[in-house]
């Protein structure tokens, strides 16, 4: 990767400062990332990615990004470690309740859901999301939908998807489940981790997805997508918007982050569910 440019230099015995990654070579690593991984950051938003990028250099003790390039060609395996760090994401069970209550309340007016639920967390992380909706599913609906219901959990980080299928806990992650919801619907399975019950992990199926080059799963009634769009830019929404307005049903619920905002040319089909929560009804 001769193109980078090599301005740092190292200092033996000398800590130091943070480095500021440069947009040239930014650019330059994102395109090799996408070259030999296949993982597609180009169009992320750049001042997030540098910060992240700077702080995986520091970690490999990497002086300049060109060096850190060196490291990939050297340990493959430093890509999977990097598309962790560029797509790190804080979840907790039942992240702000009252989102959830609104799609409790909203779920008796979807059409549609006699046969089975069919649900999708794009951007599931470690899974506290994913296992939320199971369980609200579960306590919302008749056991025989709940039953034929389906939540499928995606996340492009490989890492992220293992550590979800494993369905353990520490306590701080259940801050928002009420000691009654815990008992039904967790087990503890060590002095420290609490393993969420069979009956939920049943419901949820997970896979590796990147949402920008994937297809989207098809014919859902829920869609959380929280989070996400923060990391792209403006064309970048658009272009993944459009797959989630074919992922969802009409008159099915989309949940996005309260940072985040239906791009203006589909605002006219999705209509706000009570204030500031960032849930909407698609247009039946």
């Amino acid at each position: 990767m001769s193109g980078f440019s090599r301005t740092a230099r190292k200092g033996r015995g000398v800590k130091r400062p943070a480095l500021a990654v440069c947009v040239e070579d930014l650019n330059m690593l994102l395109e090799k990332v996408y070259m030999e991984s296949g993982a597609d950051f180009r169009s992320y938003k750049k001042a997030s990615i540098a910060r992240r990028v700077a702080k995986r250099l520091a970690m490999c003790r990497c002086a300049s990004v060109a060096e850190y390039a060196a490291v990939l060609d050297k340990d493959p395996a430093e890509y999977d470690r990097l598309r962790s760090m560029l797509t790190i994401k804080v979840s907790e069970f039942f992240r702000e309740p009252e989102v959830f209550e609104a799609v409790r309340d909203a779920l008796a007016y979807v059409p549609g859901l006699s046969n089975g639920v069919r649900a999708w967390c794009c951007g599931c992380a470690s899974g506290e999301e994913a296992y939320s909706i199971a369980i609200l599913l579960a306590e919302a609906v008749s056991g025989e939908v709940a039953g034929n219901s389906v939540v499928f959990a995606t996340d492009i980080d490989p890492e992220a998807i293992d550590r979800a299928r494993m369905a353990e806990y520490r306590e701080e992650s259940l801050a928002n489940v009420t000691s009654e919801r815990r008992d039904r619907h967790f087990i503890m399975s060590s002095n420290v981790f609490w393993k969420v019950s069979q009956a939920i992990r049943s419901l949820v199926r997970f896979g590796t997805l990147d949402i920008v080059k994937g297809h989207p799963i098809s014919k859902v009634h829920l869609l959380f997508c929280r989070n996400v769009f923060i990391y792209f830019n403006q064309e970048l929404q658009k272009e993944v918007f459009n797959k989630l307005d074919y992922a969802l049903r009409p008159g099915g619920l989309l949940v996005m982050g309260k940072a985040e905002q239906v791009p203006p040319g589909w605002a006219h089909r999705y209509h706000p569910i009570g204030r500031d929560l960032n849930v909407f009804r698609k247009n039946a």
